[in-house]
């Protein structure tokens, strides 16, 4: 309870921020210490820890497999609403905030054996289908052109896939640089808490109806369908109840941002991701406790 606690104190002083005279750039400059240094630290000192096994193929085939589905649901949940609308949930259902969100949330609740996993559902789940399925929903609903040779390369520059890629093939790093690369990974939880909560967006026009219904599908369907498929494969108790986990995780700001930029219905894009990530602080333990 004193970690959860934590949580929610670090998300609200980000939203306290917002009322502060930080830099406009102030989340951007925390994601990016995050990304380049916190989390490729991270990567180094957990991924190693992974056995490639049928559980942690499960892990990984996860989300790919609920994507599909969740698309499906939001197909039938808007057919009798505008595109742009259509387009939001497509982006901002299936992907989740598995990181930023993800890995402080299931190390409260699952303990630090359990971040292994989250990484390989993080990374070869949740960031492939934004740098991929992402890139294509905004293709098809904004004017534009798809960019194949700029995802690909967007994707393998991006550090925590190139770390990710680097601790499977070699490993373990030498002992002495373990004390470093933990302290450094230490930062992680605070900083990106502290961004989610300086990004939460509120407000705004939004039909409630089909937002409380995509706040259901996001936050407690999907998860029941993920421990579902996890279940039917036998999947390792721990593997499985991170990934349930994972898949319950709140709508990635990203795909939120990328949505509202698009001009995919931005109140509803907002809402989802700020309203989903305060009611997740209640969902999450629950799914938890109920496994």
């Amino acid at each position: 309870m004193e970690q959860f606690a934590f949580i929610i104190v670090l998300l609200m002083i980000g939203v306290l921020l917002q009322k502060s005279d930080a830099p406009s750039d102030f989340a951007k400059s925390l994601n990016f210490f995050v990304i380049y240094v916190s989390l490729p630290a991270t990567v180094l000192i957990q991924v190693p820890k992974i056995h490639l096994d049928l559980s942690a193929l499960g892990v990984i085939l996860t989300p790919w497999l609920l994507l599909p589905i969740t698309a499906a649901i939001v197909f039938a949940m808007t057919r009798n609403y505008p595109s742009h609308v259509r387009a939001a949930l497509l982006l901002v259902m299936p992907l989740g905030n598995t990181s930023f969100v993800g890995i402080p949330i299931v190390h409260t609740l699952l303990g630090e054996e359990a971040i292994p996993y989250v990484l390989m559902y993080d990374q070869f789940g949740t960031f492939l289908m934004l740098s991929l399925y992402g890139a294509a929903v905004i293709a098809r609903y904004e004017t534009g052109t798809f960019h194949k040779r700029l995802i690909l390369k967007k994707l393998l520059l991006f550090p925590p896939f190139i770390f990710l890629v680097f601790a499977l093939i070699f490993g373990e790093m030498p002992h002495g640089s373990q004390q470093y690369l933990q302290l450094l990974s230490s930062t992680l939880v605070p900083l990106a808490l502290v961004s989610v909560g300086y990004s939460m967006k509120f407000g705004g026009e939004v039909d409630y109806g089909l937002f409380t219904k995509a706040l259901v599908l996001k936050l407690m369907i999907m998860p029941l369908i993920a421990f579902g498929i996890l279940y039917t494969l036998g999947t390792d108790p721990l593997a499985l109840k991170t990934a349930v986990l994972e898949s319950g995780m709140p709508s990635m700001i990203t795909a939120g941002a990328l949505a509202i930029a698009a001009g995919f219905a931005p109140e509803l894009s907002a809402a989802l991701v700020g309203y989903g990530i305060i009611v997740s602080l209640v969902t999450l333990p629950l799914i938890s406790y109920l496994m």
